[in-house]
């Protein structure tokens, strides 16, 4: 089966750097990859070929007569792969949505992030809400970083979705259609097939050749998907009533710390509120010593106070505190992400960004609570 990649629209998924990994894979699986390169798009030109792929076009529009074209080449029982980026047509300056619109789907102008189901950072969601179909056999979850959702219609069908807790949620990232004898296939993110990062994840991969056969209609008679067939058996499987206890316990557990949470918050506001009063009685009853002394010639101790190098000494020790605790933090971070690569869980290109900035950020710390250190110990030496 041969397979073009465009590159007449200046796309971002390219066969020669972005998708040298895909091209791999595909040929491992006896689909050839090609760039297509032939402005314009005409009939006879992608005619060669069972599948076309526009891999996130960046700052460029296909014309009328090549979106008539592409539409007539799916009619005809050819396989169309749309892959936008966060912001859609729009943050991409493309007209994607004028292909896929036809078929029941657009690319929405948003950004997916999701603070818990993720690969290291909010913008690389992991995605399990999958639907049962050929693309998405053996397809557990999928990597889609950077990803915008789609808008689809009763033409379309829904292959996968953001989780709950993503923003926006429960929307489509991947959607599917078959006009005529062909088949369309759009996916909200090209990143899903990045070189070093969507493509590390092993459900990518399976998805990737999944998809491509699909599209090239090599598919013949579609199946379940063996994962969802195995969630299927345990939403069938009942659940023990410790379960049941266990979880209602885990939601006690849970309401108390937010509540313990707001009352530590009231506290502090109490204790900030306490401190400042203090701070002005001291004031006042400093005012107060002055005006006794210098009117009665009465002696008044009214400095029972803190000196400045009393306040000093707390201080410096405040901040050491606080640098520890904040070194120790950062430390835990550091080894938590170390754990993530380490097991495969987190892709190396996410992995070094942060290890590089967790790295920093623990030198510049250690470079502060070394000076802060220094700070106390001078001031103990001056006593």
């Amino acid at each position: 089966m041969r397979v073009f990649f465009d590159q007449t629209q200046n796309e971002r998924g390219r066969l020669d750097s972005t998708y040298s990994e895909l091209a791999q894979l595909l040929k491992d699986n006896d689909i050839e990859a090609m760039p297509y390169s032939e402005y314009m798009i005409l009939a006879k030109k992608i005619a060669e070929c069972k599948v076309l792929v526009f891999g996130c076009p960046n700052s460029s529009k296909l014309r009328q007569p090549e979106v008539d074209t592409l539409k007539r080449f799916v009619e005809n029982g050819g396989g169309l792969f749309l892959l936008s980026l966060s912001g859609g047509d729009r943050g991409l300056m493309n007209n994607m949505s004028k292909i896929s619109e036809g078929f029941g789907i657009s690319f929405e102008n948003t950004a997916i992030k999701d603070e818990r189901n993720n690969a290291g950072l909010p913008t690389m969601p992991i995605i399990s809400d999958i639907t049962a179909h050929p693309i998405t056999d053996d397809v557990r979850e999928l990597l889609i970083p950077s990803g915008c959702t789609l808008k689809v219609t009763e033409k379309a069908t829904v292959i996968a979705c953001t989780s709950d807790t993503a923003d926006p949620p429960k929307q489509p990232v991947i959607a599917v259609a078959e006009h005529g004898k062909g088949r369309i296939l759009c996916v909200g993110s090209y990143e899903i097939f990045r070189r070093g990062g969507g493509l590390q994840h092993p459900g990518n991969k399976t998805f990737a050749v999944n998809a491509f056969r699909w599209l090239g209609d090599q598919v013949v008679t579609p199946k379940p998907s063996k994962v969802a067939e195995e969630q299927k058996k345990k939403e069938e499987t009942p659940m023990p009533s410790v379960s049941k206890e266990f979880e209602s316990t885990l939601r006690r557990l849970v309401d108390a710390v937010f509540d313990l949470q707001k009352d530590i918050e009231k506290v502090s506001k109490h204790v900030s509120s306490v401190e400042d009063n203090i701070e002005k009685l001291r004031d006042q009853f400093q005012d107060f010593a002055e005006k006794t002394q210098g009117q009665l010639g009465v002696m008044i101790p009214a400095k029972q106070f803190q000196s400045d190098e009393e306040s000093k000494e707390g201080e410096l020790k405040d901040d050491v505190k606080a640098l520890k605790k904040e070194l120790k933090s950062v430390g835990q971070l550091r080894e938590h992400i170390e754990q993530r690569h380490s097991s495969g869980a987190m892709p190396t290109e996410s992995y070094q960004e942060q290890a590089d900035k967790l790295d920093k950020r623990l030198e510049s710390l250690k470079k502060k609570l070394e000076k802060k250190e220094k700070e106390l110990e001078d001031l103990k030496a001056s006593e």
